[in-house]
């Protein structure tokens, strides 16, 4: 009798039970045995953020003083925007004297364009009456000798306009050079140039550094036992070595034609000469800096991209 009077009690807590369990089974979206299941990678791989053709330095042109510094650290510029201007007060003098020289060989070109119609009407006339017997030959080769030279002496005006053209490009060209140009958009990595400051093409430390508005991307070193398993357009995961487990979505753009040097240092299991193939992969999403050092895990696929 007292078994009869529980056994409704007892199938009560097991449907409650069976409730339960399937209610976590939902919230964890599925089976807790594959859930817990660690994920298998074709290969993984040291890494380190970067940008496509890196860094780039900017450096002045030629020596000068510096007069101003139009950027910030951090500072986002366009193409041909203005970073950094030299003192270009001697190169502003060399362009007005060259200014002048050109002014001064177009008035000589000019005068003696002015002066040449005169001397064949001369020389024309003299040929008629010589041809009448009313002047000598004399004058004739005299005037046809004068109209010579200043034909000659035109050729060498126009001569010299080209020449004092051509300084004057040059002095501005020179006059260009003293103010330093961004050659990229991008962003300001790091002022390093102050005003007063006396620079030179020579100096090893830059004016400044730029980031590229280019997309980030990874340079991995890939183990030699793991090259044949990877190849471009392959899924990945970029993991943070300092960020707690994140990890951001890649694909692989190309891997390098020859092995080299490990860059990074030698995994836990490679010897110290050991030599590895570049992989670069593609970042699919921002939130990753320049620098980072990060892993790079390998996703599995049923085929490869363009095998069918």
């Amino acid at each position: 009798m007292n078994q009869a009077k529980y056994l409704p009690m007892a199938l009560l807590l097991t449907a409650c039970a069976a409730l339960l369990l399937s209610a976590c089974g939902a919230a964890t979206g599925g089976d807790p045995a594959s859930a817990s299941a660690p994920r298998a990678y074709v290969a993984i791989a040291r890494g380190q953020v970067a940008v496509e053709g890196g860094l780039l330095q900017v450096r002045a042109a030629v020596p000068g003083l510096v007069r101003a510094v139009s950027v910030a650290t951090n500072a986002k510029v366009a193409a041909g925007q203005t970073l950094v201007q030299l003192d270009d007060g001697a190169a502003r003098i060399a362009v007005q004297l060259a200014r002048a020289d050109l002014a001064q060989a177009h008035a000589q070109q000019a005068m003696l364009a002015a002066g040449e119609p005169a001397a064949a009407l001369r020389a024309q006339r003299l040929a008629a009456a010589v041809a009448a017997d009313a002047a000598s030959g004399q004058e004739l080769a005299e005037a046809r000798a004068a109209l010579g030279e200043i034909k000659a002496r035109a050729q060498a005006a126009a001569a010299a306009v080209q020449a004092a053209q051509a300084r004057l490009a040059a002095a501005r060209h020179q006059l260009a050079l003293y103010t330093v140009h961004a050659p990229v958009a991008g962003y300001v990595a790091r002022r390093l140039v102050q005003v007063g400051a006396r620079v030179s093409p020579d100096d090893a430390q830059p004016l400044l550094e730029l980031l590229p508005e280019r997309p980030l991307i990874v340079r991995a070193e890939l183990n030699e036992a793991y090259a044949d398993k990877v190849y471009p357009g392959m899924r990945a995961e970029v993991v943070l070595d300092a960020g707690g487990g994140r990890s951001y979505a890649a694909h692989v753009l190309r891997l390098g034609l020859t092995y080299g040097a490990v860059r990074l240092g030698p995994q836990h299991d490679q010897p110290d000469d050991a030599r590895d193939l570049e992989c670069v992969l593609q970042l699919d999403a921002p939130g990753l800096r320049v620098g980072q050092r990060v892993r790079v895990q390998f996703l599995p696929q049923t085929a490869r991209a363009g095998a069918e």
